[in-house]
């Protein structure tokens, strides 16, 4: 999205964001820091500029860096801020801030409604993932570079080959697809490969783990899709992007089928 249609939305909304978040009065939790309203808007807007700084430096939103630098004593408020500052996320920019998932492998098991749980006494960090619905994603509304178009067909084509190979891929196998698409070490437009899969990693599109196989050996490595992925990108938008990369080759129904049973899904 261009500065110049943020800034207007900005402006445009944050007047009818005020009034709305005004008329919800929000109770504090029981034992936590009475603030007054401006106070606590305040810490709000600080937790928002603070998650789009971060975002515009692809970086994690962590949570003990809003405690020590927003919150300072009144961390455990934290909950109370986060869920308005993403409020406010979601009216003025179309952003959510979802929490960036343990390195877990995908289960299959996912693939037929049971997503695993596992607790996780880490520090908890975030992602901002765009949220605004398809319709308003088209090249129309929002202008990107020749570049930015090239990256986004490069990563889905990665995103597919991991969907179609049960959700998770060696490197060795990525690597050599890879190859075969003309996408070598260092290629045009995109430039040294290993340094841009480190970009879709550190953008948290892609996770990077070394395989059980052989966690001694450095080169034995294996890609899945990334939080910003799962949250950003459906099962159904990836099909769409194969369906449509295959054209009419193959009947539809066929494709998709197939595809999902290559993806692990159970099709009984």
């Amino acid at each position: 999205m261009s500065q110049k249609r943020t800034r207007r939305i900005r402006d445009d909304s944050d007047d009818e964001y005020r009034a709305a978040s005004s008329s919800q009065r929000i109770k504090a939790d029981p034992g936590s820091t009475n603030w007054d309203a401006e106070a606590f808007q305040r810490k709000v807007k600080d937790t928002v500029r603070y998650a789009l700084a971060c975002e515009y430096r692809r970086q994690p939103i962590r949570r003990d860096e809003i405690n020590k630098k927003i919150l300072q004593e009144r961390s455990r408020d934290f909950n109370r801020v986060q869920h308005e500052a993403n409020r406010k996320l979601k009216h003025l920019f179309g952003f959510e801030m979802i929490e960036v998932k343990p390195k877990e492998k995908p289960s299959l098991d996912s693939n037929k409604g049971t997503a695993p749980t596992k607790a996780s006494s880490v520090v908890k960090s975030y992602i901002l993932c765009n949220t605004l619905d398809n319709k308003y994603r088209t090249p129309e509304l929002i202008h990107r570079s020749e570049e930015e178009y090239q990256l986004t067909g490069l990563l889905y084509v990665i995103l597919s080959l991991i969907f179609t190979n049960e959700q998770i891929m060696s490197e060795a196998d990525l690597c050599e697809h890879l190859d075969r698409l003309g996408v070598t070490e260092d290629c045009e437009p995109f430039g040294d490969r290993e340094k841009l899969l480190d970009s879709f990693v550190k953008q948290n599109y892609l996770i990077r783990s070394k395989t059980n196989n052989d966690p001694n050996n450095e080169n034995s490595r294996e890609y899945y899709w990334g939080t910003r992925a799962r949250a950003e990108i459906t099962s159904e938008d990836i099909m769409g992007f194969i369906v449509s990369t295959y054209g009419s080759d193959m009947d539809e129904e066929t494709l998709k089928d197939y595809v999902y049973r290559a993806a692990g899904y159970d099709m009984r």
